[in-house]
Parts: C-alpha cells; sequence; structure tokens
C-alpha cells in the first residue's frame, strides 16, 4: 500500500502540469456551457425573456422579415416619407424627443437655436399651486428633537505671559500668522470640558432618520447628521459686596479668523440672508467645525510659559520644577567640579599648565570654563535657562531657552549616556515632551469621524478680555443646529422649539474663582520726615516679567511716571561682554581694552560676532521704557500710633500714606514692609523673587504652530504645538 501510494505521489509530481492543465480545460469547458451556451442570464425585450442564444432568433423573427418584406416591395408603390429631426416639427410624444422635451418644436432641433426660451408665455400668470403642494407635503412630516448630551468635567486654568497679540482684527482675509500681532501681556483664562459626540451623532439619526420618526417615508438622513454651532462660555463677575452678577456670554477670542462667523445667532429671525440653509453650509466645513470645538490658541512669545488645556497645564508645570530642580542639582555639582579642578590646578603649580594653563570663571550660574585647562567632561553652564557651554565658544550645544529638556549639556550630547533623556547615573531626566504628547493624543485630526469616537472629546474656548485685579467663574455650553427650525415639522411636544436656531446642552458645573492678579502694584517702603517725603516702590509686570522702580513722592504728587530701562540693560550687557572677553585665548583675561576680544592678528572685534550675534537676543523681551504711571497722587502721610495684629500685640508707631486715583475714595498703605497686610507682603516677595529672573529671548511667531491639524498635534514636526524651534515652543522651544 505504501509502495502504490509513492508511485501515485511520484506520478503526480512528474506529470503536475498536465494534471494542472486538465483540470482547467474541465473548467473552462463546464464554464462555456453553463454559463454561454446554456446561460442563466435572461435579456427582457418587450416584455419577454430570451436568453443570449435565442435573442438573436427573435431579432431576425421580428426586424428582419419586415426588412425583407420591404425590400421585395414592387417599385410603384409609394414609400414613408422622410421626416428631417433638424428643421421639420417634432411633436412632443415623438420618441426622439419623449421624456427629454415636453413641447412641440415646430422648427426642430435647428429653431432652438433662434430662440431657447420663445416658448415661455409672458402673459400667463405663475402657477403656485406645485409650490403649495409642495410645502404642504414636507409639512406632514413630525420630528421629535434631540436632547444634547451634557458636558461634564470641565476644569480651569489661567497663564499670564508675553503673547502675540493681534494689532489688527482678524478675519478670513486678515489671518493671525500674516505679521498682524506684536508682544504684549495678556492673561489668558482656558475653560475645558468633556463632549460626548458620537451620542450626539446616535440621538441625532434616532430622531431624524431612526426609530423616533414616526413614518419611515419621513426618515431623512440628511437631517441626521448635526451641525455644530457653537461652544459659548460665559462668566460671572464677584462684585464688591462678594456677590456675583449676572451670567455673561462671552465672544470667541481675538486669534481666531472666524470669529465673526461663531457669533451666536438663537432666533429664526435674526439669520442672515440665506436663513438657516446657508448658515449650516458655512459651519459645515470639517476645518470650521474642528477650530470651533478646539480653538486656536495665542501664540506665546514668553520662553519659560506655554500654553495648555487645564488638565494638562498642571502636568506641565510640575514637570517643569522637576526639570528646574535637576538643573540646580547639576549645577552645584558642576561648581564643586569646578572647586576641586581649581584646587588641584593650584597644588600642580605651572606643572598642570603654568601661567598661560587653565583659566577658571567666576563660580555661579554664569561660570563659564577657560579654553586651556581641563573642561571635564560637562561644561559649565551658562546663564540661567541656557545649555552648556565649554571653554571655547565655537563648540559645546547651542543655548536653549529656559525650557530646554536637557538630556546631556555637554559637548558630546546625549551620546555619553547611550540613550535620549538620560543622566550620568543612568537614571531618566525630567522632561515636559511627555505633555506634549499627551495633548497629541487629545487633538482632533482632519479626518476624524466623530460619530466613532469612543470616549468624549475635549473641547475649551478662552476669555482673553479678563481685567486685572477683578474675580471670575465660568460655565461651558455646547450648541447644535436644529436643522428644522423655522417650520412646522416638530411634533407638538416640541413646538416651542421652532424658532430656536441652536439646540443647547446644559451648563456644565460652575469653575472657579478665577483671580487676575493686578499688572500693577504699589509698595509704601519708607518715610522720610524732614522732607515729607515717601518712597514709593512701583512694580509693574511688563512683556513677561515684573520690572520695578522706587519713587520720591511728596503729597500732591503723582506716584509713578515713565522710565527708561536703558540703564539696568547696558549694566547686564556690559557684564555679559566682560564674561565673555574672558574666555578669549589670546587676549589675556581681559581680552582686550575696554572688554573687547582681540583676535589672532591684533584687530579689534565684537564679543558678540563670537557667537554670530549682532544684537543682544533678549532685546526683544526688554522694553525701552516700563510705564510705571500708577494714576494715583499722594494725597498726605499720617503718623498712626497702634496695636501689631493678634497673637504678638504690642505697640508700634508708623506713617500712614493716604492715596486717591479719583479725588473723591481715598486709600490707605502703611509705611515699611513690617506693617503691610498680609496679601501685600506675599504679593510683594513674589514680586522680587520673579524680577530675579533673568529675561530669556522671545519665541519666533512661526506659521507652524497656528496651522494644520494633519494627524493631530506633531510635536517634533512644528503642527500646532510642535516643541522644537519653528513650532509653537515647548520642550525644545524654550517652554518648559
Amino acid at each position: 500500500m505504501k509502495d502504490l501510494i509513492a508511485k501515485v505521489g511520484r506520478f503526480c509530481e512528474n506529470h503536475v502540469e498536465k494534471i494542472v492543465l486538465g483540470l482547467a480545460i474541465l473548467i473552462s469547458v463546464w464554464l462555456f456551457f453553463t454559463r454561454v451556451a446554456f446561460s442563466p442570464n435572461m435579456v427582457a425585450v418587450k416584455d419577454k425573456s430570451f436568453s443570449p442564444g435565442k435573442i438573436d432568433t427573435h431579432i431576425y423573427e421580428e426586424k428582419a422579415q419586415e426588412l425583407s418584406a420591404e425590400m421585395q416591395r414592387p417599385k410603384g408603390a409609394a414609400a414613408k416619407a422622410y421626416t428631417p429631426r433638424l428643421t421639420a416639427p417634432i411633436d412632443p410624444c415623438d420618441r426622439v424627443i419623449a421624456e427629454v422635451i415636453g413641447r412641440p418644436l415646430p422648427k426642430g432641433f435647428a429653431g432652438l437655436f433662434d430662440s431657447p426660451l420663445g416658448f415661455i408665455d409672458v402673459t400667463a400668470v405663475p402657477r403656485t399651486s406645485p409650490v403649495v403642494a409642495s410645502w404642504s407635503a414636507e409639512s406632514d412630516r413630525k420630528y421629535r428633537l434631540p436632547q444634547i448630551p451634557e458636558v461634564a468635567d470641565a476644569k480651569v486654568s489661567r497663564i499670564r505671559a508675553a503673547a502675540y497679540v493681534p494689532i489688527k482684527e482678524i478675519s478670513t482675509q486678515t489671518a493671525y500668522d500674516t505679521g498682524t500681532s506684536e508682544p504684549n501681556d495678556i492673561d489668558l483664562v482656558t475653560v475645558e470640558a468633556r463632549f460626548d459626540t458620537a451620542e450626539l451623532y446616535r440621538r441625532f439619526t434616532a430622531s431624524f432618520n431612526g426609530v423616533d420618526v414616526q413614518k419611515e417615508e419621513w426618515r431623512d438622513p440628511c437631517l441626521a447628521e448635526p451641525t455644530f454651532a457653537a461652544v459659548q462660555l460665559q462668566r460671572q463677575e464677584r462684585l464688591e459686596d462678594g456677590s456675583w452678577s449676572d451670567w455673561q456670554p462671552l465672544g470667541r477670542s481675538r486669534v481666531e479668523s472666524n470669529r465673526k462667523l461663531f457669533e451666536v445667532i438663537e432666533k429664526v429671525a435674526d439669520l442672515p440672508p440665506g436663513g438657516l440653509d446657508v448658515r449650516m453650509m458655512q459651519f459645515h466645513p470639517r476645518m470650521v467645525k474642528l477650530s470651533l470645538l478646539q480653538p486656536e490658541n495665542y501664540q506665546i512669545a514668553s520662553s519659560e510659559e506655554d500654553w495648555f488645556p487645564p488638565s494638562f497645564y498642571d502636568k506641565f508645570k510640575d514637570l517643569q520644577r522637576k526639570v528646574e530642580a535637576e538643573e540646580r542639582k547639576e549645577q552645584r555639582e558642576q561648581d564643586r567640579g569646578q572647586d576641586d579642578r581649581a584646587t588641584d590646578n593650584r597644588r600642580g603649580g605651572d606643572a598642570r599648565g603654568g601661567a598661560g594653563g587653565m583659566q577658571t570663571g567666576t563660580r555661579g550660574r554664569g561660570a563659564q570654563t577657560g579654553i586651556g585647562g581641563n573642561t571635564g567632561l560637562r561644561g559649565s553652564r551658562g546663564t540661567r535657562g541656557g545649555g552648556g557651554q565649554t571653554g571655547d565658544p565655537m563648540m559645546g550645544g547651542a543655548t536653549r531657552g529656559r525650557g530646554a529638556r536637557r538630556g546631556g549639556d555637554d559637548q558630546y550630547g546625549d551620546m555619553m549616556y547611550g540613550m535620549p533623556g538620560m543622566g550620568a547615573d543612568g537614571r531618566r531626566k525630567a522632561s515636559t515632551d511627555e505633555v506634549y504628547f499627551d495633548l497629541r493624543e487629545e487633538m482632533l485630526a482632519y479626518n476624524v469621524d466623530l460619530a466613532k469616537k469612543d470616549k468624549p472629546v475635549l473641547v475649551w474656548a478662552f476669555d482673553d478680555t479678563a481685567e486685572p485685579g477683578k474675580v471670575y467663574q465660568y460655565r461651558l455650553r455646547v450648541g447644535v443646529f436644529n436643522p428644522v427650525a423655522g417650520s412646522d415639522q416638530l411634533i407638538e411636544r416640541d413646538l416651542g422649539k421652532k424658532d430656536q436656531v441652536i439646540l443647547w446642552s446644559r451648563f456644565s458645573q460652575v469653575v472657579g474663582p478665577v483671580e487676575i492678579p493686578e499688572m500693577v502694584y504699589l509698595f509704601a517702603k519708607n518715610v522720610q520726615d524732614k522732607t515729607k517725603t515717601a518712597t514709593v516702590e512701583v512694580a509693574r509686570y511688563k512683556l513677561g516679567y515684573w520690572r520695578t522702580e522706587d519713587f520720591q513722592v511728596r503729597p500732591g504728587e503723582s506716584i509713578g511716571k515713565t522710565m527708561d530701562t536703558k540703564d539696568k540693560e547696558s549694566d547686564r550687557d556690559r557684564d555679559r561682554n566682560r564674561r565673555m572677553a574672558m574666555m578669549n585665548p589670546m587676549g589675556g583675561p581681559g581680552g582686550g581694552p575696554g572688554g573687547r576680544i582681540t583676535d589672532p592678528r591684533g584687530e579689534m572685534m565684537d564679543p558678540t560676532m563670537m557667537y554670530g550675534m549682532t544684537t543682544d537676543p533678549t532685546a526683544a523681551s526688554t522694553p525701552k521704557t516700563v510705564d510705571y504711571a500708577t494714576g494715583k497722587v499722594l494725597l498726605d502721610l499720617v503718623e498712626v500710633n497702634d496695636w501689631s495684629d493678634a497673637p504678638n500685640l504690642k505697640p508700634r508707631m508708623y506713617h500712614d500714606m493716604l492715596y486717591t486715583d479719583d479725588g473723591v475714595s481715598i486709600e490707605h498703605m502703611p509705611a515699611s514692609m513690617t506693617n503691610w497686610p498680609r496679601d501685600l507682603a506675599d504679593a510683594y516677595q513674589a514680586i522680587q523673587t520673579e524680577k530675579r529672573r533673568e529675561p530669556k529671548p522671545f519665541r519666533a511667531f512661526t506659521k507652524s504652530a497656528t496651522g494644520g491639524r494633519g494627524g493631530g498635534m506633531d510635536p517634533y514636526g512644528g503642527g500646532m504645538y510642535g516643541p522644537y524651534p519653528g513650532g509653537a515652543g515647548g520642550a525644545y522651544g524654550g517652554g518648559r
């Protein structure tokens, strides 16, 4: 048996091509007879069905016989006259124009060129009955309006930073990224919430094309696709007596090109020309829909701040603090390493480099390592927020912003440790990159199908009109167009909404309160009795940083005025140039007279040219003048004797500064920090801490940061929130 099977196998193996060919022939013969010769397909001719094999026989019997009889007719018999279709009259029942032209053509087709509209009777009264019948037929439909899903998980956040603020009104003709903005300070409040778009689509389908439609012939798939109409943000303001004002709706932010289009219109009578149909067509494009749900944000110019929705902003700030802590730790380790190297060099004397050996720069965050010495694996950091610099200015990493991800700041980069983001100890460093990746997952891509989202969509809205010194709270709701507004196609329960253009969801929970800090503070520091003069320090937030100035004020004088900032900036420039000059290996520690650097040929060169810079990179973030004017006038300085606050009750004597801003209400402030109220002292300490930060260069306005969505936020290729330079900032663009 095994031998037989083996023989059969060898036979099949040797003749496999013949076996396949035979099978193919058999299948072809079977197909020919079953599908061609005896085809099951039938052809209908004059209510009769014929197989392909019999259709030719039928045509021969019906037509060929008539033609043969006509040809055999005697020559003397009268023939049927030929009627030309081009110029001869054509009856509307003629099969040539039947169901195409419903009127006679007395001059044939050629007559249509003479007067295409000549058949119209200008004296006839317009017939309106078909239109009335049509409206009557449509009004018979009755639909139940869907309930809009709730808006959930509302959150709020506020950022204060320098941003690119429009100086011209943004519109579809004048986009945000066309050079119509400039850096300015802004308090930007963001309110986010979750909205279930998949549930919205299910409810619309049920109401207009599903089980909730009373008759099947009334089902309309065009009405079953919802069109978003609004994401409306409302706010309340806390009044002086502690109560809240009425809710006020807010418009869209000033950077939105569709701001005018997104204005809320709730009544049919208020719709612009074209009515509801045209308005829904304007809101239907996908990019309009996405920009309504997830509007474009301001481009943040400040290097130390970035915008995120509230649910991501806290994580961003936490990681930012961790990055700063790691940087401070690294700086301390570098300082200790510099101390150790300096000690070794002192012990080694000239044997370690002689008089021309290593020169160590000044310790601290701005320390630089000289070229001739032992640089070590890691170059000392530049100014705060800068990248690591080796002693040679032509080597080392480029300076990064305060938010740079420090995956290794030595001249060799992260390759020293095997993979990006790893420190010398092998642990992964903190980075804000993961926040950008998390937000990417929430961004709505252009090809998104909102009907199939497996979780509620993140939507947000902005308040860019918040005023300093005020307190607000917010709520949010989502609106969808009512597709049958203005008609009677509603069940009796919903007839009250027939003039309502937008179907609203319920409001989200109230979020807040959000306190907007002042941008100008004044602090009475001390009083000179002899001259009856008060020293008042005025602090103003300008271009992303707190700046302060002391003023000597007498009664009757205004507090604060515009001051020039060039003196302080020049001091910082001279200090930076002095540090850079010390790095020059050719000109000695001083680098030549006047702090300038001498090149090998003895020529003088600007220190900034060594870095390819012709101007101070922080110039854009440093205003030439700061307006410290407070609008307040000092009235008097009054001596006060009272007791300090509990529990340490002690007698005290101080001056109380009385001032006014309107000539009616009088305000007062104790002189000296020890007498200030707790909240004022806290504000002063916070400002003093913030103003010690050295200004960083602004991020450049990049078109890619405001541009398309593509597949969502691309944190490495630009997009809306790309963190590399050229994106909207972030981990590699200065934000942290």
